[in-house]
């Protein structure tokens, strides 16, 4: 069943998480150097995802409702990055490690095709209809 408050708490912390990452490509835009916004909103989603896992998972102490508003609201708008670690320490806590690093080859490889399969279509589908 949906529950709108929940929804609502999201939908607040995702905001707050997409203007904090907005902040850091702005502080640090991406120039071809190795440190840039969207790198440090990877790393300090993570971060944050493993601090919510353990206090999730080990002390169980946090309301269902902001857990659902850091982990999918806030860390999830900030980083997407954190939601694959997240579902890797899953997999690798559970000590299914074939499937754990079988889901960072399945995802870095699809995401990456995709991303030039994406690129090349639009690429043709442009050069025909708009040349």
């Amino acid at each position: 069943m949906i529950n709108l408050y929940q929804i609502f708490i999201i939908s607040i912390f995702a905001a707050l998480g997409a203007i904090f990452r907005y902040v850091l490509v702005l502080a640090y835009p991406f120039n071809h150097n190795i440190l840039n916004g969207v790198l440090l909103a990877n790393v300090i989603g993570c971060f944050m995802m493993g601090i919510l896992l353990y206090l999730v998972n080990q002390m169980s102490f946090m309301n269902d409702t902001i857990r659902l508003g850091l982990i999918v609201g806030f860390v999830g708008s900030l980083t997407t990055f954190s939601s694959f670690g997240g579902y890797f320490f899953e997999l690798f806590e559970g000590r299914h490690f074939a499937k754990a690093f079988l889901h960072v080859l399945v995802t870095t490889s699809l995401s990456l095709a995709s991303l030039f399969i994406g690129y090349w279509l639009i690429s043709q589908l442009s050069s025909r209809f708009f040349n």
